[in-house]
């Protein structure tokens, strides 16, 4: 019923002194009424509410719009609505007594249960606690550093998730009890004490380059099998060849013999071989010796005897 007396007053002061007064009492009312209208009018923006307290009494609450409160006998407190981020950053020591930061952000809101009475949101939120801020900060630090104790820093990187979840589940309780939502957390980062840091970096960086040794020696063990395996195949192919040659090469000696034999039937098959092979030996000399600038060594006497015999004439010519 509080609420609706100065809307009253503003009603029935003009009514009141016009028939009291006349036409002359409208202007002392005007005047009322506009001091009364502005110290009583109260206007609330969306994603706030207020509180009224009467004579220092908690009374009601204010939601978004156009409000009246009696001046001088009601005071607001405004509360607001909408989601509030949270950085914070927390100091721990693991099991093996390393220590470590981690950085997170609490986003928190508090939601308008549309309860006005001392058991909603909105009154928890503004007279059982005064500073939020400061009770998150405290969870959440009491909470790390129990769970911190139980793990090491080798694999506090592992268990970003679970810390999230534990920290979440803690302080979604405490902060119902003011009346408060927990939206989410949300782990920044982690780090440990910079020569940690340093030193795992370093085993890190040891780890690639063993991997990246171990890959350019087996990758050079391949390219030697691969090298070993193609000069395989090259030799099989030369032997093939030079194995094909000399069949060539005995074939043709056959058929120059027994040709040669078919003209004098007189000649044996050894003098028509050496003849043969003389002719051979002189025909590669000549081809030598008439290249430009090229050198003759006869390293054996016998050959020249018998290309200077042949020249002039040999058994068979």
């Amino acid at each position: 019923m509080i609420r609706f007396i100065v809307p009253f007053i503003l009603i029935f002061l003009p009514i009141f002194t016009i028939s009291s007064y006349g036409v002359s009492g409208i202007v002392p009312s005007i005047i009322f009424d506009t001091i009364l209208i502005s110290l009583s009018i109260r206007i609330v923006s969306p994603n706030t509410v207020k509180t009224v307290e009467f004579f220092g009494k908690y009374n009601r609450v204010l939601r978004a719009g156009l409000n009246f409160i009696i001046p001088f006998v009601e005071w607001t407190k405004s509360q607001t609505l909408y989601r509030k981020n949270f950085p914070i950053d927390v100091e721990w020591i693991t099991w093996d007594n390393v220590t470590g930061y981690i950085w997170l952000n609490v986003i928190y809101y508090i939601e308008d249960d549309k309860n006005d009475t001392q058991d909603g949101n909105i009154y928890k939120s503004i007279y059982n606690i005064d500073d939020p801020k400061t009770m998150m900060r405290s969870t959440i630090d009491e909470q790390l550093r129990a769970m911190m104790v139980t793990f090491t820093h080798k694999n506090i990187f592992e268990k970003r998730e679970e810390i999230g979840e534990a920290i979440e589940e803690r302080l979604r309780v405490k902060l119902a009890t003011f009346g408060y939502r927990l939206d989410s957390i949300q782990v920044r980062d982690v780090k440990l004490e910079s020569s940690v840091m340093a030193a795992m970096n370093k085993i890190v960086e040891t780890q690639k380059l063993k991997e990246a040794a171990l890959n350019e020696a087996e990758a050079k063990k391949i390219m030697q099998v691969k090298e070993a395996e193609a000069e395989k195949e090259s030799k099989i192919l030369l032997w093939e060849g030079m194995a094909g040659q000399r069949m060539k090469i005995a074939e043709w000696f056959k058929e120059s013999v027994d040709l040669i034999k078919q003209t004098d039937s007189s000649l044996n098959a050894e003098k028509v071989l050496q003849f043969l092979l003389d002719s051979s030996r002189i025909e590669t000399l000549w081809n030598i010796g008439s290249k430009e600038n090229s050198k003759l060594i006869y390293l054996n006497e016998d050959l020249e005897w018998r290309a200077s015999k042949l020249v002039s004439g040999s058994d068979i010519m």
